[in-house]
């Protein structure tokens, strides 16, 4: 009995305890402790190459602590497949924190996604091109980790493509960037591609290579975000899939596919038939991004709908007092063209007055240090 409560009371102390601080070197996979938070990690065994706090002053959201930061790389055969860029708050604010420049309007954005935007709350994702390699200088963790690249003599390219994740609450924040070496899904031709301007959307347009492996990173991350967002909220109980794969190779949004279909069937809640014929139709498809944007306002097409009907009961009463269709018609159109243009613009108004009630603080722009260019661009303190 005393042993057993020992033991009880061994293990209680043992699940409270907190998950042992990240140190450069470290092996990790399927996720990682990041503070309260998770990290979650693509498949593979990733090393931790830098861990260190960022200097951050911004008087509207209170007292934070610091903001931790953490290098990951993932490596094959001397080269950096894969880096991860975290940074998130040590302990909770109470007015919430707000949203990266990256996850604002960008024309050199190859997708931006905002997934919410209330009072305190945003998600967002964005793939971009970011230049940095072991040469180029940044946020204290970067420091150690370019020193780690160069002691391992590890190969980077000078260009990635960045599947960047800002996840907040009131409380917390996680901006999680995965910066994917274009190699592993171009292969060699990826060498040639050394400017970020090689990536820009008119340059990608006309060439399917390019266009081909955006689409697989766009596809991967917009299946990746939830993955961040249950680890803001410790809430990974499972290992997320792969990244997006070699040039030639399965894509992830068809290996991920593909893996949940053998564990369902595994699990027994499909059959084997059920399982091969999903799982042809799963190696036939091919990712595709389309941005979904309205060519009208909801304001326009409101006032569409309600002028439709609105021109016929003009027109009735103008002519129950004028007894003229064709001065009907005049009076019924011109109240259509000028009571349309009021009906926009008011409604546009307190569409604008309330979103900016709804949002507070998510309108805010909070920046940290970053690798590259992806960012400030600077590897300096952002302005606040």
């Amino acid at each position: 009995m005393i042993a057993g409560a020992i033991l009880g009371v061994g293990l209680a102390v043992a699940a409270a305890s907190p998950a042992a601080a990240l140190a450069v070197g470290d092996k990790v996979t399927g996720q990682f402790a990041f503070g309260a938070k998770q990290i979650p990690l693509p498949t593979g065994t990733w090393t931790v190459a830098g861990v260190g706090t960022q200097p951050f002053r911004n008087a509207d959201i209170g007292a934070f602590g610091t903001i931790q930061s953490a290098i990951l790389f993932l490596v094959r055969d001397n080269t950096v497949q894969a880096v991860l860029e975290v940074n998130g708050n040590t302990i909770p604010v109470n007015n919430g924190w707000g949203r990266t420049r990256a996850c604002t309007e960008d024309s050199q954005a190859l997708l931006l996604i905002t997934r919410y935007k209330t009072g305190w709350e945003t998600s967002c994702q964005f793939v971009r091109a970011t230049r940095f390699d072991a040469d180029t200088a940044g946020p204290g963790a970067w420091e150690q980790a370019r020193a780690q690249a160069r002691q391992g003599k590890l190969t980077l390219p000078k260009v990635w493509l960045t599947a960047g994740f800002r996840v907040s609450d009131r409380q917390d924040i996680l901006d999680a960037r995965f910066h994917l070496n274009p190699t592993e899904l171009l292969g060699p031709d990826a060498g040639r591609l050394v400017d970020p301007a090689d990536w820009a959307p008119a340059a990608i347009k006309n060439d399917p290579l390019r266009r081909g492996a955006t689409q697989a990173v766009a596809a991967w991350a917009t299946g990746f975000d939830a993955w961040v967002q249950r680890g803001l909220r410790n809430q990974i109980t499972d290992a997320p899939g792969p990244l997006p794969r070699v040039a030639g190779s399965v894509s992830a949004f068809e290996d991920a596919k593909l893996a949940d279909l053998r564990r369902l069937y595994g699990e027994g809640r499909i059959s084997k038939e059920t399982y091969e014929a999903q799982a042809e139709i799963a190696r036939k498809e091919a990712p595709e991004y389309k941005p979904t944007t309205a060519l009208l306002s909801n304001a326009v097409q409101k006032n569409i709908s309600f002028r439709s009907f609105g021109t016929f009961v003009d027109y009735g009463i103008a002519y129950v007092v004028t007894a003229s269709n064709y001065v009907s018609w005049g009076i019924a159109l011109t109240l259509n063209a000028t009571d349309s243009v009021w009906f926009v613009l008011s409604d546009q108004y307190w569409d604008n007055y309330y979103a900016k009630l709804n949002t507070h603080d998510s309108e805010r722009v909070i920046d940290f240090v970053y690798v590259g260019d992806n960012g400030n661009g600077t590897g300096k303190e952002p302005k606040a």
